[in-house]
């Protein structure tokens, strides 16, 4: 039996609803996916928070502790302007996701509020677990060590500066918010495609710019990783064909002397060089030029496949010490790109045009510095007889000399030397070979000149 209101009953229900809905409504219920969901609305302020069904206790608390902190500082601001007339309603919006790879627990916390202004105030917040271990982790654990945490920074830098369409980036800006402080990598996660950061508004740029994000490929950072975290199936780019190897045993008693060619690869130079080391039982280093190796692909391939050390002379040649950082890297990073796409390896070489280096350059090559201490300037006078006698006349145990294999004269003179200096009991190798057979490790901070006992 259905009851009919009276007149005074509607009233009375017309000023609850009035009352009802002047008052915060609530609701929080689950979704089938199991996250939780608050709405709350008042004719002042919406407020939403989203969040997922966490079972572990430790992260539970460190999200619920975010969400009562970014709630509160909202709500306080709502209560202190409740005697203020706005224009339009005040809005929180919080969301919380979650993914695990490899073992780690990635939880991601967005706020967006607006409380008056020209725009929302954003908040982000990243949390890191370790589900063995039980411990919470940032960005260098997934790194070997400080250096390696540094290198992976100036790549973080290289990347957002080379952003299509961001132009109009300030250096200052992008160098100081990639600087290697883990408060500038405090939102990231691995992906299939590599390690991917995001930088939140104000950070890297403006406002208008929005987050901006990159992605670091694994051929790019598998080196700087610990092993668990390095995706090695990255560097499988290209087919790997095994370049020939010494016994090193021979050359044991011998001085070392090693022979290294600039500004290359030429295909008719190059192997002409290439047909002739057999002779004296030769291999040499070749510094190459990025700019070069697309057209010289094949020589390239020769010689590295022969047993012969690729490094980088840069893509264009320039001077390193007056190129801003982002060139820097982007000189190396490109010619090494471009050896790898053909050998299948990236060089651990590099020999800086005109031998310019400073500590900043060397730090941004990550590479070991390759000069020389025999000069027979080949390139000036282009005479085979004056470029071997500048050699033979100034060879010894553990020198490095610089030739040039654009040039003829060049070959033809490093091939004269080496028939007088094979007679002198002196052993034809490489850069790595030396290395090994003096028992020096190579590292990236120390510039050789030779190697000597």
């Amino acid at each position: 039996m259905k009851r009919k209101l009276n007149k005074k009953g509607k009233i009375t229900l017309a000023i609850l609803l009035i009352i009802i809905s002047s008052i915060s409504v609530m609701f929080i219920y689950a979704d089938n996916n199991d996250e939780k969901h608050i709405l709350e609305s008042t004719e002042r302020y919406d407020l939403k928070i989203d969040y997922p069904s966490i079972k572990n206790k430790k992260i539970k608390e460190k999200i619920k502790a975010y969400i009562d902190e970014q709630k509160e500082e909202f709500m306080n601001v709502v209560k202190k302007s409740e005697n203020i007339e706005i224009s339009s309603k005040y809005d929180f919006n919080l969301n919380v996701t979650s993914n695990e790879r490899d073992g780690i627990t990635y939880v991601n916390m967005l706020t967006y509020s607006y409380t008056g202004g020209a725009h929302y105030i954003r908040d982000d917040k990243s949390i890191y677990y370790n589900n063995e271990t039980k411990e919470f982790i940032d960005l260098k654990y997934f790194f070997k060590d400080e250096e390696s945490f540094k290198q992976m920074t100036n790549l973080a830098y290289y990347y957002v500066m080379n952003l299509e369409n961001k132009d109009n980036l300030d250096t200052l800006w992008v160098k100081r918010g990639t600087a290697p402080t883990i408060d500038n990598y405090r939102h990231f996660k691995f992906t299939d495609n590599g390690l991917e950061i995001m930088f939140p508004p104000y950070q890297v740029a403006s406002w208008a710019d929005g987050e901006i994000n990159i992605t670091i490929p694994y051929e790019d950072i598998n080196k700087y990783l610990k092993e668990p975290y390095q995706d090695k199936t990255k560097d499988e780019t290209v087919a790997k064909e095994v370049p020939n190897i010494r016994d090193l045993k021979q050359f044991k008693d011998k001085k070392l002397i090693a022979f290294t060619f600039d500004d290359g690869p030429s295909t008719s130079n190059t192997n002409y060089l290439l047909d002739n080391l057999d002779k004296y039982n030769a291999r040499v280093t070749f510094f190459v030029l990025g700019s070069r190796v697309k057209n010289n692909k094949e020589v390239l391939k020769r010689a590295y496949l022969q047993g012969n050390d690729i490094g980088s002379h840069t893509y264009n040649h320039r001077n390193l010490n007056l190129l801003s950082d982002e060139a820097v890297i982007d000189e190396i990073k490109r010619t090494n790109d471009e050896i790898k796409n053909i050998i299948g390896i990236s060089p651990t070489l590099l020999r800086p045009p005109y031998g310019n280096l400073t500590n900043r350059v060397k730090d941004l090559a990550d590479m070991h510095i390759i000069l020389w201490n025999i000069d027979p300037l080949d390139w000036k006078y282009k005479d085979k007889n004056r470029v071997a006698n500048e050699i033979i006349e100034h060879a010894h145990d553990g020198a490095i000399v610089l030739v040039h294999d654009i040039y003829k004269s060049s070959v033809d003179g490093a091939l004269l030397a080496m028939e007088e200096l094979e007679k002198q009991g002196y052993a034809f190798v490489t850069i790595s070979e030396m290395a090994e057979l003096r028992g020096i490790d190579l590292d990236y901070q120390t510039s050789y000149f030779s190697m000597k006992k």
